[in-house]
């Protein structure tokens, strides 16, 4: 059986500015292109899970949840994009 992140968490709806949209837009890109089976069926989440593990907590910029999702994947796009 498949499970993706609306299986988690029903749809989740983020009020994301262009520049934040962007940024997400590429980490999900990223996270669904790797060749773990979690991440590409569920890159929220992997993202999330990636920022919790190897973000320390005193690095972690909290805010409104729109602004936690866009740094978590700024980060994620910093450690992962090759270009």
């Amino acid at each position: 059986m498949d499970i993706d992140d609306a299986d988690f968490m029903g749809d989740v709806e983020f009020n994301l500015t262009p520049e934040q949209g962007k940024i997400v837009s590429r980490a999900i890109d990223l996270a669904s292109e790797g060749s773990d089976a979690f991440g590409t069926t569920n890159p929220l989440l992997s993202i999330m899970q990636w920022w919790q593990t190897h973000v320390p907590d005193a690095e972690k910029k909290r805010g409104s949840p729109e602004s936690t999702l866009a740094e978590a994947c700024r980060l994620f796009v910093l450690a992962h994009d090759k270009r």
